[in-house]
């Protein structure tokens, strides 16, 4: 008790002596003058740490619990942690912000992601942890400003990127999404700096009937607003009579089958005329069906490869519109043959399993048809050019066809009916001129991947005469451009112009010829280069060619 009236009583002596000290040396902090708006900003920009500021961190520690008046505390200056900039801590940067914004953008275009990730919890909790002062866009706000924005800026690159070339290709295809609702997609293909570009140029909703008229006015609207209708070299889509009508007849634009689509067309051929290949298909998907709906048998072949110490490999169900889903299964049934076989003799209700002749069959034919899944792998790529690779590409599928060794009914029909519907459906090909120009000029191949010599030279011959062409209107212009010095003599005048255009025939005809020669006599590029390098490294040696 007397401990405890001792610091009380000292307390109260200390806080007397504080207040006077306050009286006698800093009368204003106990009576401040009330700053208008303009002072306030004076004394922030000029002043630094107030004496006030530094009073308070002194006597932070002192009890404030006595009955003696207390000080009050001066107000905050919110206006003076703004501007020097104390509330870093509190916020992001407009740059900062921006900058997250921006890469939010890109994972949801980029890995397809729904708008509304914005607003799901997890995402919410996640995107706090990472970063606690950002705070994610709302879906509105996502919808209706970032992407747009976003897109716009693109959008303007793209479109300065267009102006500046000369000439473009577009793919296209309709198809019906999830709501059966159909769309339209266009891709636009050109090269600028050397480089391919494939930007998906637009997607839109087709309401009215698929007619070629109509088709043609979306696909119209599309490259006018990107301002490339006048651009377009070639338009590459499916066979179907619908898209083909609105090309040729109604944009009048040359059209290119899609080697791949025709690729399908071909084996879905092959395999529907196969009628043992179609039962044998038709049991393994019953068979894969029962496991995929069956919990034990599923779980009983888990079970069993694991008895048997070989990867645990789930089953694959084809989809009957995609002939290469029907590949993926039987390859995934001949790698699991084993385990299957011993599984399925635990299962009372299974389907009839595979007998030995069937296995034999599967076995014939999928070499047969692998390689129709590498082709179509390699005229999918999207960072360099495919139409060059096309003609190599047909002419290797026939040789490696027609040097399969089949050893049952059903692989020897498969064989002679993919070979014989491959040929008619894309061998005329190697006769189109721009598909047999750009297998020329890809340095990895020039003459030697045509099928036939005489379609080599006959394409050789359609390059130099184009190449005279350009030659001749490049001295045609720069004679026209040419400064008249002094006056023409004019009983020589038509000697002179004979004399010159026979020269200009000669030289042009020599020089297309010579430039043609050095180009075949050079190295061969290596075959898994991108040929667009090439061209970017010899573009001065052969302008006329690039």
């Amino acid at each position: 008790m007397v401990l405890k009236l001792y610091f009380r009583r000292h307390l109260k002596e200390e806080t007397k002596n504080d207040l006077q000290h306050l009286k006698r040396k800093h009368p204003a902090h106990l009576n401040p003058i009330i700053e208008t708006e303009e002072q306030l900003d004076s004394n922030v920009l000029s002043a630094g740490p107030s004496t006030s500021s530094n009073l308070q961190s002194e006597h932070s520690g002192s009890n404030t619990s006595s009955q003696e008046p207390c000080i009050s505390p001066i107000p905050k200056r919110s206006r003076q942690l703004k501007l020097f900039g104390s509330t870093r801590g509190n916020e992001l940067s407009e740059v900062e912000k921006s900058s997250i914004d921006k890469s939010l953008i890109k994972m949801i275009s980029v890995d397809y992601q729904p708008l509304s990730l914005v607003e799901n919890i997890g995402f919410l909790e996640y995107s706090e942890k990472l970063q606690p002062l950002y705070k994610p866009p709302s879906r509105k706000t996502l919808t209706m400003k970032l992407l747009p924005d976003e897109y716009n800026k693109i959008a303007t690159i793209l479109k300065s990127m267009l102006r500046s070339i000369n000439n473009v290709s577009i793919t296209t295809d309709m198809w019906t999404s999830d709501s059966n609702r159909a769309y339209l997609t266009v891709t636009g293909h050109f090269i600028f700096n050397d480089r391919l570009y494939s930007p998906v140029l637009a997607t839109r909703e087709i309401i009215k009937i698929h007619t070629g008229a109509n088709i043609a006015t979306s696909i119209s609207d599309i490259l006018i607003e990107w301002g490339i209708l006048d651009k377009i070299v070639t338009i590459v889509s499916d066979n179907g009579a619908n898209i083909k009508n609105a090309i040729n007849e109604h944009l009048h634009k040359y059209h290119h089958p899609c080697v791949a689509h025709t690729l399908n067309l071909i084996v879905n051929d092959a395999i529907t005329s196969n009628e043992e290949l179609l039962n044998v298909l038709k049991k393994c998907r019953a068979l894969v069906g029962h496991f995929k709906h069956s919990v034990f048998a599923s779980t009983k072949l888990k079970e069993i490869q694991n008895q048997m110490n070989v990867p645990e490999l789930k089953i694959k169900q084809d989809v009957s519109t995609r002939w290469n889903s029907s590949l993926i299964m039987l390859k995934r049934l001949i790698q699991i043959k084993a385990p299957l076989s011993v599984a399925i003799t635990f299962l009372p209700r299974a389907p009839n399993f595979l007998t030995a002749l069937e296995w034999e069959l599967i076995s014939d034919c999928l070499p047969l048809l692998q390689p129709f899944e590498i082709m179509t792998a390699e005229l999918s790529g999207e960072n360099y050019p495919t139409l060059s690779i096309v003609i190599p590409l047909i002419r290797g599928l026939q040789y490696t066809l027609r040097n399969k060794t089949t050893t049952t009914t059903a692989g020897t029909l498969l064989k002679k009916t993919a070979i014989d519907v491959l040929a008619r459906r894309l061998g005329i090909l190697e006769y189109n001129k721009i598909v047999a120009k750009a297998t020329f000029l890809d340095p990895r191949f020039k003459k030697t991947r045509f099928g036939l010599v005489d379609t080599a030279n006959n394409t050789e011959k359609w390059i130099t005469d184009e190449i005279n062409s350009i030659m001749r209107n490049t001295q045609e212009d720069e004679t026209s451009n040419m400064p008249i010095n002094g006056e023409p003599n004019l009983l020589w005048e038509h000697f002179d112009s004979k004399v010159s255009q026979i020269r200009t025939t000669l030289s042009t005809g020599i020089s297309a010829s010579l430039l043609i020669r050095q180009y075949l006599n050079m190295p061969y590029l290596n075959r898994t280069k991108n040929p667009l390098d090439f061209w970017k490294q010899h573009k001065n040696t052969f302008p006329e060619l690039y």
